[in-house]
């Protein structure tokens, strides 16, 4: 088995880009960059790709995609259409492979332009999310972090600027390298595969707000009284573990009989003297050791 450690930019539609609304609910983004490693199972690389896509329906560049990725609007000019690229990019691929991306958003997008474009309705192949593995095996800190972040953090070497793809993709690929080498010396017999890889296909995270109640408690007791559904099977969960506050954060445990093991988190701000603001998240487990 080897590893592809890929990376996707992309375009949405903004303020700039006027296509049919039934287009931007099916498609918010639209990929305009792969970039991607191979790894072998020591997690040497051994392949790179790399290809640019000219985009069918956000041919603007947004204010905040050029922000970010410092590119210019003349880049989307030029590229293949994204029917080739996804066909190359999933040749080169090969056969008995794991998918590696820096969140899951990258394989949400991935999957969703595929779909989009009529090539798969499903990634036929498991995920890892080295994004959370760095949070949950390496810092700790329940926190989202950049690339850069984890490359500083873990003093990686920064020989090639961020924001390019197939830049991204590699320096991800060395954090995972990274991370598997502090997992066998501080984890001995921790298989990260086996408990970290997800199945992409499954709906996995739900998100809603609650507005208009006075206090935390008023909160905690109104998400008591709802009976959450699994994200990926729409079952009503088991509640294990109720609701409970932790600072500015809330936390609950539900099972799936089919998913396993769910978890609720929620944030908590005050906006005025008289108004408690929940954002609440109902995700699967990632973790499969305890998913069950």
């Amino acid at each position: 088995m080897h590893y592809v450690v890929f990376d996707l930019e992309w375009n949405n539609a903004g303020k700039v880009n006027k296509v049919d609304p039934a287009v931007v609910e099916a498609m918010p983004f639209e990929i305009i960059e792969i970039g991607a490693v191979k790894l072998d199972e020591q997690f040497r690389m051994v392949s790179k790709y790399s290809v640019t896509i000219r985009p069918r329906y956000y041919p603007i560049l947004t204010s905040h995609v050029a922000a970010v990725t410092n590119r210019k609007q003349q880049s989307l000019k030029y590229g293949l259409d994204f029917l080739d690229a996804a066909r190359g990019f999933l040749e080169w691929c090969g056969e008995d492979y794991l998918f590696c991306t820096w969140s899951e958003s990258d394989t949400a997008a991935l999957k969703m332009n595929l779909k989009f474009y009529g090539l798969a309705d499903r990634l036929q192949v498991r995920c890892l999310d080295i994004q959370y593995l760095f949070d949950v095996l390496v810092e700790q800190a329940d926190m989202q972090r950049s690339i850069e972040y984890a490359v500083d953090f873990l003093r990686l070497p920064k020989s090639q600027p961020f924001h390019l793809a197939v830049n991204d993709a590699w320096y991800t690929g060395q954090i995972l390298r990274q991370i598997v080498e502090i997992v066998q010396r501080e984890q001995a017999g921790l298989d990260v595969i086996a408990r970290y890889a997800f199945d992409p296909n499954l709906n996995r995270a739900y998100q809603f707000s609650l507005s208009g109640l006075a206090t935390i408690e008023a909160v905690l007791l109104e998400l008591s009284q709802q009976v959450p559904q699994c994200p990926a099977c729409g079952a009503a969960l088991i509640r294990q573990q109720d609701w409970n506050q932790d600072g500015n954060k809330a936390q609950a445990t539900f099972s799936c009989p089919e998913h396993g093991r769910v978890l609720g988190k929620g944030r908590l701000r005050r906006k005025g003297p008289e108004q408690v603001i929940a954002s609440v998240s109902i995700r699967l487990d990632r973790d499969q050791e305890t998913g069950r």
